[in-house]
């Protein structure tokens, strides 16, 4: 990885890390390096549901950063997610989960990416795929 690679990398890293919605929801950086991006959410009772597993709309929120990173890290300066469809697979109960993506394909101006979310035991709970706008 060049100099430019890393300086680019850690600009990334910093717009996502110092958005109002991270600081919130507590994410963090795992891995972050071009095409290959993981992040990790420690467990608060906060992200709970009424059943007491976390809500499905933390599980897309996780999914939706961590491929727009994904997006990002390839030299885009600007994402943009159009649509999202994820599969619910297993629920999560008072566990941190990690997140990771991957480019199926991509154009000039979109990216059809896919993102899978895990507990701590490396099960896979929630999978989706997404479409982002790419500039």
């Amino acid at each position: 990885m060049n100099d430019t690679t890393v300086g680019y990398l850690e600009n990334v890293r910093q717009d996502f890390e110092s958005s109002p919605f991270w600081k919130f929801a507590g994410l963090q950086t795992q891995k972050l390096e071009e095409g290959d991006v993981e992040l990790y959410l420690p467990y608060r009772p906060e992200y709970d549901n009424v059943r007491g597993t976390i809500h499905g709309g933390m599980y897309m929120s996780i999914l939706d950063t961590t491929m727009g990173m994904l997006c990002r890290s390839l030299g885009t300066s600007d994402v943009m997610t159009i649509q999202m469809a994820t599969q619910f697979l297993k629920p999560v109960i008072q566990e941190a989960v990690y997140s990771k993506a991957s480019v199926i394909n991509r154009s000039r101006s979109t990216a059809l990416v896919e993102g899978k979310l895990f507990n701590e035991n490396d099960e896979m709970v929630a999978h989706c795929t997404a479409t982002f706008k790419l500039k």
